[in-house]
Formats: C-alpha cells, structure tokens, sequence
C-alpha cells in the first residue's frame, strides 16, 4: 500500500521552530495546559496543533511519539463529542452537524498521522529494529479508520469513499509483512492492553456484520468494544468455510465491506485471490454460553445509560440481536405497507394516547405527520423536528382515509437517513393491529390522584387470547396491582411478563382481578422501589 485516497498526506515544510514544539517537555505542557473545563475549546486546540503535526517535517520515530503522547487527550476529547451526537435522535439538527464534522476531522487528521509514519516505514524492507513501530502504525491506522466508521455508524452516514479499501489494503500490507498477528500495546482497549492489526481488522468487520441501520446511536460503540472480547473466534481463511450455512466474503480490491452471500454457491467476476472469507463458526462457543456474554437485567431500551463498569455484559436483547445478524439474518421490518398507500402517524405513547382517546375529540390536532411508503415494509417521512425518531421508538400509524382511532401500534427497528437531510426511512416491527387508551393508577390512590397513561392492546397465541398494557414506567415490575380504567369501567389488573419493548416503554400481560375481595393488602411503595 503505497497510498490512500482517503488519508491524504498534505505537504510536508521544513519549521525547526515548530518542530521543537514537539519535543516530549512542550508536549507534556501542551497537554497539561488543556482546558479539562471546556472540552469544546479543547477539541478546537487539538484539532490546530493536529494540522501542524501532520504537516512539519519530522523523523517518523519522533512523530509516532507524538502521537503515543496525544493520545489519551484525543480519546477523552473525540468521546465527548461522539457524546454530543447521541443526546438525540433523527433528524439531526445544525449544530449536531458541525460537531460531528469536527469529531471526524480529528479522527481523520490523527489517523493521517499514524499513517504518515506507517508508509514511511514500509517504504522499503523492514528491519528488525523498526518491526514494532512498523505493526503499531499501522494497527493504529486501522484503529483510527475504524473510528471514523463508528462515527459516521452513528449518524447514520454513508462510509466515505476510500475507507474500506484502505482497512483492506492496510490488512494485506501487514500480511505480506508477515505482521498482522504481531501483538502491540493498545491502552484504548477495555478487555485487553493489547492488540494485532488482525485482531483491529476484524473487530470493525463484524461491527460492520451486525447491521448498522438497527442499532441505536449509542450501541455502537458498546457492540465495538464486545467484538474486542470475542475477536480471537474470527477467523479470515482464503476459501470458502466447509459447514457454515452462510458464507461471508470480504472483496479485498473493492471498497466495501464484508458481505453475507445469498447462496453458498454464488460466484463473482472478480478472481478468487481477491476474495477472502469470514468463518464465523466459532462465534457458536459465545451464543452457547449467554449468561456470561449477556445480562437479563440490563434493558436494550432502557433510556438509563450503564456505567462503564457494567458494559462487562450485553443486554440480554441486544445480545440476540447480534446472534441473528451475524447468522446472516437482516433486521427486517413488518410487511404491513403492501397496498403502498401513504400513513398518518404518531410517535410516543403520549401522542398516541390522545389520539385513541375518544373523550378528547379534537386533541390529536398536529400530532400526527403524513408519511409515505417507501416499501412493503417501510416508510418515508420528512420531519420538522430534530431528534424525534430513534430505533426503539414507539410509532403508531393509521391509513389516511382511517379514523384517527383506527390505529396500529410498532416498534421503529431500521433507520436510514439517504440523503443527510430531514428525510428518514424506518421500518417497524408491528406488535398490535389496533390499540386502545386507558389508564391506570396504584389501587390504594386516593380520588383526586392523576392517573397515568397507558396504551392495551389483545394478542392470541397457543394458550389463548391475552392482553398487553404498555406504559412509560420503569418502577412497576411482575406481581404488582394497579386499577385500570377503560372507557366508563375500572377494575383491578395484575402484571406478568415484564418487557422493555421500546425506548422508554415497558409491556406487561394484564389480567383482570374479577374477585377484588381476593387482592391482598399492598405496601405502599416509597420512592424508587426496584426490589
């Protein structure tokens, strides 16, 4: 790999004044003098002296330890601002624009850097003395590109051109070195402190697997940082995997990613020593063991965020979710838009509350936005608002000539935003054909008490026909009495099956307590009772 099209190395001048500032006692000072208190004035700062780095002529010994020394600050100042991305969902707003376009110029001036140094180390044979610095640039460079791609996974962007060749071709460079499983200290690492240019290649490829459009902005980063535990199972083999049902080929000379193929035997124009493989039959020893990898009591959808020490274990959701797309299963919505006629709809159990209930006619004015189908299982619509839709939404949606009651309720599972703008595409996992309000409140609240807002809706299966309430409160769980009140009725409901089916929104099974005189007494709950 002589060159990349993507990292573009700008034109080197010769500065001793400037270099000097690079010397370990300026550097340390430079960093020290950061302001920690205002990380936006700091990722300004860092992004300035980045463009003098990559520019002034040095030894590229003395600029790969410039960049071992910058490190740690770029982590701290390129989390914040990926931080600032996820604060909301789609569309984005302005000013999430210009900071994910600064987030991505430092990542990309700091991945310049290390590659500056890798080509300058590969220029001719390497030797024994510059075999370290030659695999940690360039496990670097694969590190930093890797980190664009989470970014732009985040905003639901399209990978810039180039990026896939140069993982690639930087993987084939460190190959023909004889390299790519050469261990090297990497302290940006959760589980180990080190890693190989191989093990940094395949922890962006399986991310890549996993389906990015059904991701939650903030997942990312945590799926990334779980491939990094699991990345010694991948295995890259030259031929097609003997006993995996489906095969996943990486076109080495194109600028894409890895790919499931939709038959074993599918063939391609281009010659098979360009086309490598992923055998992903070892992942079977992580799916077995769930309970190590994953955690039931961590909800996908949960709006809390976990602390760092407890992102040891998956959400037990988010886990299965991982299984099925890297079994080659897309995330797919409900086929529900056949007909392709265009949707009202709704998003949020508030908005949809008040458009089913009846006894507020006129209230669902502005609450609902036309839609089109953009499939048989997604929709289109251009929104006003900023950060109103995110996977894991909770969406109802009714055809134009229906009454406003006349609603079905789904889960957004797959967002695309094609052109960067207020357009998004989303599919949605249908969970009830028509629901219906009502509301709730504990059983021994006084008659003045507000009552809270609920959505129910009926579902048949094999034992029968049950009914599901879904509401906003993380507080309630299995066992616990509520009164349900449901058009001029009310009465006293049990609760089954806890589920956190969206962003915010749990669902229980209710069922009707029909002899009140059977309920026992409840003790009143204070404050935040989770036990």
């Amino acid at each position: 790999m002589k060159n990349s099209f993507f990292l573009v190395i700008p034109e080197q001048k010769s500065d001793p004044q400037l270099l000097a500032s690079f010397g370990d006692d300026a550097l340390k000072q430079w960093i020290a003098e950061l302001p920690a208190a205002n990380p936006g004035l700091a990722a300004r700062l860092f992004y300035e002296l980045l463009g003098e780095l990559v520019t002034v002529e040095m030894p590229a010994a003395k600029r790969l330890h410039a960049l071992e020394m910058l490190r740690d600050s770029f982590f701290l100042i390129d989390d914040y601002l990926r931080s600032r991305l996820t604060r909301s969902g789609f569309p984005k707003g302005e000013n999430e624009k210009k900071i994910f376009g600064l987030a991505c110029s430092i990542e990309r001036q700091f991945t310049i850097g290390y590659w500056s140094v890798a080509r300058e180390l590969t220029r001719r044979e390497v030797s024994w003395l510059q075999a370290k610095p030659t695999v940690l640039a360039i496990q670097r460079t694969i590190k930093g590109l890797s980190r664009i791609v989470v970014t732009h996974y985040m905003m639901s962007y399209p990978i810039p051109d180039w990026i896939w060749i140069d993982l690639h071709s930087l993987y084939k460079l460190a190959v023909k070195l004889g390299k790519a499983d050469v261990k090297v200290a990497d302290q940006g690492g959760i589980f180990s402190k080190q890693s190989s240019i191989e093990d940094s290649y395949k922890q962006i490829l399986l991310l890549s697997l996993a389906y990015p459009s059904g991701l939650m902005q903030k997942e990312f980063q945590l799926v990334y940082e779980f491939i990094e535990k699991i990345a010694d199972l991948l295995e890259i083999e030259t031929k097609p995997v003997a006993g995996q049902a489906v095969q996943c080929s990486i076109l080495m000379d194109e600028d894409l990613p890895p790919a499931f193929l939709a038959n074993s035997g599918q063939g391609d124009r281009r010659s098979d020593s360009a086309m490598l493989y992923l055998n992903l039959s070892k992942l079977a020893k992580v799916f077995k063991h769930p309970d190590k990898f994953s955690s039931k009591d961590e909800a996908r959808f949960s709006s809390l965020e976990m602390e760092k020490s407890q992102q040891q274990r998956l959400p037990a959701e988010l886990f299965d979710y991982l299984l099925q797309r890297w079994q080659g299963q897309e995330p797919q919505g409900s086929v529900y838009f056949s007909d392709r006629l265009d949707r009202y709809v709704a998003i949020g159990l508030e908005a949809t509350f008040d458009l089913l209930d009846t006894a507020r006619a006129g209230s669902g004015s502005g609450l609902e936005k036309r839609a089109e189908t953009d499939s048989e299982r997604a929709l289109s619509c251009n929104f006003d608002q900023e950060g109103v839709l995110s996977i894991g939404s909770l969406v109802s949606f009714r055809k134009i000539d229906a009454l406003p009651q006349q609603r079905a309720l789904g889960v957004v599972c797959k967002i695309l935003v094609p052109k960067q703008d207020s357009k998004l595409i989303f599919e949605l996992m249908v969970i009830a054909a028509q629901a219906y309000a009502v509301t709730y409140q504990a059983l021994d609240a006084l008659p003045g008490d507000e009552r809270k807002k609920a959505l129910i809706y009926g579902a048949k299966d094999h034992e029968g026909e049950k009914s599901y309430i879904i509401m906003d409160s993380f507080r309630l769980k299995d066992g616990d009495l509520l009164r349900m009140y449901m058009g001029n009725e009310n009465f006293p409901i049990i609760l089954n099956g806890r589920r956190n089916i969206g962003l915010g929104y749990w669902q229980f099974e209710c069922r009707r307590i029909l002899d009140e005189s059977t309920i026992p007494q409840q003790p009143k709950k204070k404050g935040y009772d989770f036990i």
